[in-house]
């Protein structure tokens, strides 16, 4: 008996786990993100996707005399939400001028995935003051707010899924109607 209450205690609670997944499976696929793709919309202007077409590296000084630096880079492309032309220059901290002289940044993207040519989904704010006399559009959330996109066989855009605002690959009609329905919600009509 000692030897049963050893080998049920496991199986019940893998046998808990299958269930729990099972009924997860048969609730349907969420929504691309659910509540963490409003969230995201919510703390930003926008998204833009398009391509790379302008990168740069600039430095700042801080108030304590240290230096700061800032990635921007130019986004030729469609508003996520309208699929009307935009062209927007996109800002994050850290980046490197040369391989002696920058700052890394957790949260920035790591430079493959911003350079000159890469299909990317950034989400975007305005912000008045980046530094001392520069002001633009910044990356929300850092890495959580860049996704990349490809075009599939048949045609379709396809934005990758990662991260918790967009959890799985999901075509980009399907993405723009989402974006659509939780900016009505969320009361920006954009």
């Amino acid at each position: 008996m000692g030897d049963d209450v050893r080998v049920l205690a496991p199986l019940r609670s893998t046998a808990l786990l299958l269930l729990c997944g099972l009924c997860a499976a048969l609730a349907g696929p969420a929504e691309p993100g659910g509540g963490a793709l409003g969230g995201l919309l919510s703390r930003s202007d926008g998204g833009i996707l398009g391509t790379v077409v302008s990168h740069e590296v600039r430095a700042f000084e801080a108030p304590d005399g240290e230096e700061v630096f800032f990635t921007t880079v130019g986004v030729e492309g469609t508003d996520l939400a309208t699929g009307a032309p935009e062209t927007l220059e996109v800002t994050f901290s850290g980046g490197f001028i040369h391989a002696t002289r920058g700052a890394h940044s957790s949260t920035a993207p790591p430079a493959d995935e911003v350079r000159t040519g890469r299909r990317v989904l950034m989400f975007h704010r305005h912000v008045d003051h980046i530094a001392e006399g520069f002001s633009g559009d910044v990356l929300v959330d850092g890495r959580e707010g860049l996704f990349p996109w490809f075009s599939s066989r048949r045609g379709e855009t396809i934005v990758q899924g990662r991260g918790r605002a967009i959890t799985r690959n999901v075509r980009l009609l399907q993405l723009r109607d989402t974006v659509r329905r939780c900016r009505e919600t969320l009361g920006q009509g954009r």
